[in-house]
């Protein structure tokens, strides 16, 4: 029985000490791939703006008015069109530490889609054994 059912003072219904059976999710179909306001905002601005002579949409109208102050010289409208429309330029990341900046360099794809997402650096990058801290002077390293 787990430690903290006296406090709660509720019984489980069977004597079971979770709801959940190992691997088993209490929500199977995950967080919805939209949310609400997204869809809501995607919705409005496919429809026609009404009365609305030319029958737009409002993306339609949007983007019209942004290429219309960009014309007007508004940098910022400008950018807004083309990192649209081409989407946005990569951003550069300078890394100062000699060994990570190699090692980054060095990473194939795959290894650098791993370290983005869980933070682990490749086994063959060198590890202090005695901390077990990455080489690199960084966080710890995840083994």
């Amino acid at each position: 029985m787990p430690e903290n059912r006296g406090e709660t003072g509720k019984p489980v219904p069977g004597g079971e000490a979770t709801r959940w059976k190992p691997g088993q999710s209490g929500n199977p179909g995950g967080r919805p791939k939209t949310a609400r306001f997204s869809q809501a905002c995607r919705e409005l601005l496919a429809s026609l703006i009404p009365g609305d002579p030319r029958e737009r949409t409002y993306s339609e109208a949007i983007a019209e008015a942004l290429a219309v102050k960009a014309l007007a010289g508004n940098i910022r409208a400008a950018q807004e069109l083309v990192d649209r429309a081409e989407g946005r330029p990569r951003q550069a990341i300078e890394i100062e530490n000699a060994r990570l900046h190699e090692a980054f360099e060095r990473m194939s794809a795959d290894e650098l889609e791993a370290y983005a997402r869980d933070c682990k650096l490749p086994d063959w990058f060198p590890r202090d054994e005695e901390t077990n801290r990455d080489a690199s002077g960084g966080g710890f390293a995840k083994t």
